[in-house]
Order: structure tokens, then C-alpha cells, then sequence
């Protein structure tokens, strides 16, 4: 792949120019600082780092570029890490020179805090004929991806959740989004991973299409999805 010839970041960048800042970073930075406390949170909580990221991927390619920078120095002058918090942005940005530039700055950081401190897991009730799934899967830090299926062999799969990103001690409780009467328990990745995927495989052959979320598990299931093949919402 060949990357932007923009010069990527080559170690801790000093606080810049505020006025040139984009509009997300313009804040009070510091200790205490408006930014500087957002990327605090951001780096333990799942929600605030969803929406810096989502503040974040609406920018132009400069702007996402700037916050990079302004995630790094504020991050070292709140005394933290950078690396959880760029590493979230990096799960939204498509651009492979801000990319580099992303993973630059985490390398120069020595990737502090990106040690997944979590395992996976699964929960499953029921069977081929009607049942239900919760896969977790650690992503960074304290952070995971859920996928959550519920399905009957007349309808197929009829809820699917996919959570990119929550914290892990609240990963289990997407089991409240799916049908009432399943009856969950622990157990190995291996046996959810036995029991949903026929499962798929007969939806997939009924719909055309894998559920929403299944494509970012898909290599847990061996299927390969189609590019561009998942339905655009959750039942249910």
C-alpha cells in the first residue's frame, strides 16, 4: 500500500498553534483543560471515546491530522498515555497516510496502555432450533467487541447487536437486548462458535446476506462474507 507522502510523526509534538486547531480541539488545554479532559476520558470510557472518534472521522483529512497531534500533547500534559485514545481513532480512519501517522505516534509512545487486559468469552443458551449468542472479543486496553445473535430455524437469525467498542465490565449486558425467555450460561468460544454457525450458514442461504456485525467475526465462523453483503439493520 502506498502511503501519503505527508511527513509522518516522528516523536512528541510540542502544543502548536491553538488558532489552527479544528474545532473539536479548540478547547481550554491543560490540567483540567476542556480537551485534555476529554482524552482522559476517553482513554477509560467507552462512550466518550465513541464520540471523540465520531467527532473526530466527520472532520476533513487536516483536521483528523491535527487531532492526532492534539491527542498526543495533551494526552503527555495530563500526564497519560496517548496510545488508547489514538487507537480508537484509528478504528474509524480509512485515510492510509493519517493511518501511518496514527500508528507512528503510538509506536513513538511504545504502545503504553494497548495491552488487552480482558479475555475472550461467550455466553449461549438454547440450541440450533432457537437460541442465542454473545461473543466478547478484547479490542485494546479495557475495551471489547460484542457481537449478541438470537435466532429460530423458521425465521433465521431475528437480533443482531454488534458493539465496536464498550468497556469490558459492561460487554455481558447486551444479553438484555435479546429475546427474554433464553436462558444464558458460560461457556468455551468454541462451543458458540459450534452452535451459531450453521446457523449463519442457513441465514445467509435464505437472506443473501449475513446478519449486521457477523462480518467483523466472520473468521470465527469460517464463512467469507461478500463484500458489501450485510443487511442494513438489526431485527428485532
Amino acid at each position: 500500500m502506498a502511503f501519503d507522502s505527508t511527513p509522518m510523526y516522528r516523536g512528541r509534538v510540542s502544543s502548536g498553534d491553538s488558532r489552527n486547531r479544528p474545532s473539536v480541539a479548540k478547547a481550554t488545554r491543560g490540567t483540567a483543560g476542556a480537551f485534555g479532559a476529554l482524552v482522559i476520558a476517553a482513554a477509560r470510557d467507552s462512550d466518550a471515546a465513541r464520540g471523540l472518534a465520531l467527532a473526530y472521522a466527520a472532520l476533513d483529512r487536516n483536521g483528523r491530522w491535527q487531532i492526532v497531534d492534539a491527542v498526543v500533547a495533551d494526552a503527555l500534559g495530563e500526564g497519560i498515555s496517548p496510545c488508547v485514545v489514538l487507537a480508537s481513532l484509528l478504528s474509524v480512519e480509512d485515510d492510509a497516510g493519517v493511518a501511518q501517522h496514527i500508528a507512528d505516534a503510538i509506536s513513538a509512545e511504545g504502545g503504553t496502555g494497548l495491552e488487552a487486559t480482558s479475555r475472550p468469552r461467550a455466553l449461549a443458551a438454547g440450541d440450533d432450533e432457537s437460541g442465542g449468542i454473545v461473543l466478547v472479543r478484547p479490542l485494546h486496553g479495557t475495551f471489547v467487541e460484542v457481537l449478541a445473535l438470537a435466532w429460530k430455524r423458521d425465521l433465521g437469525v431475528t437480533h443482531a447487536i454488534f458493539d465496536p467498542m464498550v468497556h469490558d465490565g459492561d460487554a455481558l449486558s447486551h444479553k438484555a437486548s435479546l429475546p427474554p425467555d433464553l436462558r444464558f450460561e458460560n461457556v468455551p468460544i468454541a462451543f458458540a462458535i459450534d452452535l451459531v454457525t450453521p446457523v449463519l450458514w442457513t441465514h445467509r442461504r435464505q437472506s443473501g446476506a449475513l446478519p449486521p456485525g457477523v462480518r467483523r467475526f466472520a473468521d470465527l465462523f469460517s464463512i467469507a462474507p461478500e463484500p458489501d453483503t450485510d443487511v442494513s439493520s438489526s431485527h428485532g
